[in-house]
């Protein structure tokens, strides 16, 4: 008896909510990406999805970003699935270069800077006062407010790196204890964390423009004067973290049938962007219901034919749960 119980795969609660979290982060990336096929650019929402995702995907990433080891790990990872795939595209379209990554591929790019910088700040923290987490936070939110004023953009995607980087900072100054999913108290925290949001939220999906949640460009691209550029660039922050807060609070921490396909992302994060012309050529004019049910059929479909790829339980294993990436 004991023997079977020892082959039976168990997912931990951790594993279940990381995995719930990250399937609910994929599914919203090729939603936004679906609707930008058939014409939905800048509708409410997907403003909403802009204003929050992205945010929570470097949140999540920076969850895993503890040690300089993990740090280091990650970064070569990264950055050698962007030089695969990013040199694939520059081989096949002249047009590409490996200096601007393409489209969706800007993550992997910014994901490698991302743990070399907190590879510096673990190394930093190292038998330092819990103050100097607080200023590296407050540090890194002045640097990406005032890198708008600098003309920084999609090369090498310096400006998302700057931009999206306190959310991978937060993310790993979180406690260790989030990862197993919030406890009540926490996440009646969270929820009270999200209503405080609630203004900056509506002035920032009224009054920026939509292309402005991407965080690809400089205030100027925008013709804004540096005061409001960062004015609303602050106020994306505070909305950001709302709505990532009430996200994670709803989150529910439990296994489901479909838990497993949160726990290898990466085939249907990379490859997503292949069946999209599909959508646009068969089904053009899909509401937000077909475009819900297209994007999860992706992603299952995704995960399917790329199970051979995976180990037996990789649910299980500590290593697969860096998002976007795996690590079998």
């Amino acid at each position: 008896m004991e023997r079977e119980k020892q082959k039976r795969p168990v997912i931990k609660k951790r594993a279940a909510y990381l995995c719930n979290v990250k399937l609910f982060l994929l599914v919203l990336v090729v939603l936004g990406h679906s609707m930008e096929q058939v014409g939905m650019k800048g509708n409410l929402l997907y403003r909403i999805i802009y204003l929050f995702h992205i945010p929570l995907f470097a949140f999540v990433s920076g969850l895993h970003l503890k040690t300089v080891k993990s740090c280091l790990r990650q970064a070569k990872t990264a950055l050698l699935f962007y030089l695969l795939i990013q040199g694939g595209f520059a081989l096949l379209d002249k047009s590409q270069t490996l200096a601007v990554p393409y489209w969706h591929l800007w993550y992997l790019l910014s994901l490698c800077w991302w743990s070399l910088l907190c590879g510096g700040c673990a190394l930093l923290l190292e038998n330092r006062s819990q103050y100097w987490r607080g200023i590296l936070l407050a540090a890194s939110i002045a640097v990406s407010l005032g890198c708008g004023l600098l003309p920084m953009g999609r090369e090498l995607s310096l400006s998302r790196m700057v931009v999206f980087f306190p959310y991978v900072l937060l993310g790993m100054l979180c406690p260790v204890g989030l990862r197993d999913g919030p406890g009540r108290r926490m996440r009646w925290r969270l929820l009270a964390v999200s209503l405080l949001g609630v203004l900056p939220a509506c002035i920032v999906l009224r009054e920026v423009p939509y292309t402005f949640l991407y965080q690809a460009e400089g205030y100027r691209y925008y013709r804004m004067a540096p005061a409001e550029g960062m004015l609303l660039r602050l106020l994306c922050f505070a909305a950001a973290v709302s709505l990532g807060a009430l996200v994670l609070a709803s989150i529910p921490a439990r296994r489901f049938p479909f838990t497993k396909l949160g726990g290898d992302t990466l085939p249907p994060y990379l490859l997503h962007v292949c069946f999209l012309p599909l959508l646009k050529a068969l089904w053009p004019e899909a509401g937000i219901g077909g475009l819900v049910l297209f994007s999860l059929a992706v992603v299952c479909l995704l995960w399917e034919l790329f199970r051979w790829a995976r180990p037996p339980c990789a649910i299980m294993q500590e290593q697969a749960f860096t998002f976007p990436l795996t690590k079998p």
